[in-house]
C-alpha cells in the first residue's frame, strides 16, 4: 500500500515539475529578476565570484569597497550556474521536493485527508511557485528548512541539520537568530546527545557565522555580520514608528495609523538619516550607502534603537501590524505579475483565509504548549525564531512570510491530530 501511495505521489509531483519547467522555458532571462532589484545584487556578486574571485559587486570593483550587506551563500549558489534559467530550473525542483518532504513529515502526524490537503496547499501555493521563478533566496532557504525539519523529525539525524543550521545565516542574514535560538534551545533540539557532543555541535553551528564576522572585522574594523540589519532598522523600522507617531498626533483613525504609506515611510527615512550623527562621514555616503555600507550602518542601528525604546506604544503597533501582514498577506503583488493572475480576487481571498487558518492553529498550538507546561517542539521553536526578525518590518509582505508556510503546516497537522476529529481520523484514502 505504501509503495503504491509513494509511486502515485512521486508521479504527480513529477508531472507538476514538468509543467513548472515548461513555464520556465518560455521566459526570458530578465523575467527572473524581482522588481525590487535584489536579484541584480545577488547576480552581480555571483559574477564577481566567477570572474574576479572576489566578493564585491561588479559596480564597485576597484573602488576600495567592502560588501557587508549580502552574505555569500546565495551568490555562491548562483555562481554554480551558467545562466538564470538553469537556476530557476533547480529552484522549481526544490519546490517540488519541498512539497514531498512536507507530505512525508505530516504523513504520520495527521489523518490521510489532512495530509493530502496540506500537501496540495503547499504545492499549489501561488506565492511559493512564483518565488521559485525568481532569483531570490526564499526558495533555497525554504528547501533547506524543510530538509532540516525532515531530518530532525523523521530521521532523528544530526549531521545534515547541523550543516544546514550553520549555513542558513550565510544565505539570509535574518537566519542568524535561528543559529542563536538553536544554541539556546540545544537541550530540546539535540535531546538525545550527551553534553560533550552538544557543546561540539554548538561550536560547529556558530563557526561559519563567526568566520564571516571575522572576515568583516578584518576588512572594516567593525564587529558586524551584515550591514542590512542597521540599515533596515533605521530606514524601515524607525521610519515606520515615526509615521505611526505622526498619525497618532494628528488624531487619525486606526486604519490610517496602521496603513503606513510608502510616501510617509520614505519621508521619515530621509528625516532620520539626516538626524543620525555620522561624525566625519560624508552625508553623500549616508544617502547612498552602496560602496561601503558599514560606514553608516552602525550609526543607523544605534539611532534606530533609541527610536524604538523612545516610542514603545508605536513600536507595539508596528510589531502587531508586521505580524498580521507577514502571516496573512497572500503575496499577490508577486504572483500576479509572475503567473499573470491579475484581478483574480478569489485566489487572493482564498490565500488570506488559508494563511489565517494556519496562523490561528499555530498560535493555538503554541498557547496549548505553554498552558500544559510542555517543552516546545522543534518546529514551534523554528517558527518563532524565523518570525521574530519579521516583526520589526514596516513594509512586511507575503514574500518575507513565505518562509513560515511549511513550518506552520507541520505545526497545524500535529495540532489537528490531537483534536477529537473522529470523522477525519477514520477517513482513509485508498490508492
Amino acid at each position: 500500500m505504501n509503495n503504491r501511495k509513494n509511486i502515485l505521489l512521486i508521479g504527480s509531483l513529477s508531472i507538476f515539475l514538468f509543467l513548472l519547467i515548461i513555464n520556465t522555458a518560455d521566459k526570458t532571462e530578465e523575467e527572473f529578476l524581482d522588481p525590487a532589484g535584489d536579484s541584480k545584487s545577488y547576480l552581480s556578486l555571483a559574477k564577481s565570484i566567477n570572474e574576479e574571485k572576489t566578493f564585491v559587486r561588479q559596480e564597485f570593483l576597484n573602488q576600495d569597497s567592502v560588501e557587508t550587506v549580502r552574505t555569500p551563500g546565495y551568490p555562491i549558489f548562483l555562481s554554480l550556474f551558467s545562466n538564470n534559467k538553469n537556476v530557476v530550473y533547480v529552484q522549481n525542483f526544490f519546490h517540488i521536493v519541498s512539497a514531498f518532504l512536507v507530505y512525508k513529515i505530516i504523513e504520520k502526524r495527521t489523518s490521510n485527508i489532512f495530509t493530502v490537503i496540506f500537501m496540495l496547499l503547499y504545492l499549489f501555493n501561488p506565492l511559493l511557485i512564483s518565488l521559485s521563478q525568481l532569483i531570490l533566496t526564499e526558495t533555497l532557504s525554504i528547501f533547506l528548512i524543510n530538509v532540516l525539519l525532515f531530518m530532525l523529525l523523521e530521521r532523528d539525524k544530526v549531521i545534515l541539520p547541523l550543516i544546514i543550521i550553520s549555513i542558513l545565516p550565510l544565505i539570509r542574514p535574518a537566519f542568524l537568530i535561528v543559529v542563536l535560538g538553536f544554541v539556546i534551545f540545544n537541550k530540546i533540539i539535540f535531546k538525545n546527545l550527551e553534553v560533550k557532543k552538544r557543546f561540539l555541535i554548538l561550536f560547529l553551528i556558530i563557526s561559519p557565522s563567526l568566520f564571516w564576522i571575522q572576515r568583516n572585522y578584518e576588512l572594516t574594523d567593525q564587529i558586524i555580520f551584515s550591514s542590512i540589519t542597521g540599515m533596515n532598522l533605521l530606514e524601515d523600522t524607525a521610519s515606520g514608528i515615526m509615521a505611526i507617531n505622526e498619525d497618532i498626533r494628528n488624531n487619525e483613525s486606526i486604519l490610517e495609523i496602521v496603513d503606513i504609506r510608502y510616501d510617509e515611510k520614505r519621508y521619515w527615512s530621509q528625516v532620520l538619516r539626516n538626524e543620525v550623527d555620522l561624525g566625519d562621514i560624508s552625508r553623500v555616503v549616508s544617502n547612498a550607502p552602496g560602496r561601503n555600507p558599514h560606514e553608516v550602518a552602525s550609526a543607523y542601528q544605534s539611532y534606530a534603537i533609541k527610536i524604538i525604546f523612545k516610542y514603545p506604544m508605536e513600536t507595539s503597533v508596528l510589531v502587531m501590524r508586521a505580524f498580521i501582514y507577514n502571516t496573512l498577506e497572500p503575496g499577490d503583488q508577486i504572483y500576479n505579475s509572475i503567473l499573470n493572475l491579475n484581478k483574480l480576487n478569489f485566489l487572493y481571498y482564498f490565500m488570506i483565509v488559508i494563511n489565517a487558518f494556519l496562523t490561528l492553529l499555530t498560535i493555538f498550538s503554541i498557547l496549548k504548549t505553554i498552558k500544559n507546561k510542555e517543552k516546545f517542539a522543534v518546529e514551534i521553536i523554528l517558527y518563532m525564531l524565523m518570525l521574530s526578525p519579521l516583526l520589526l518590518l514596516a513594509t512586511p509582505n507575503g514574500r518575507f512570510g513565505s518562509i513560515l508556510f511549511s513550518t506552520a503546516i507541520i505545526i497545524c497537522s500535529k495540532y489537528l491530530e490531537n483534536l477529537d476529529l473522529r470523522f477525519f481520523k477514520t477517513s482513509k484514502i485508498t490508492y
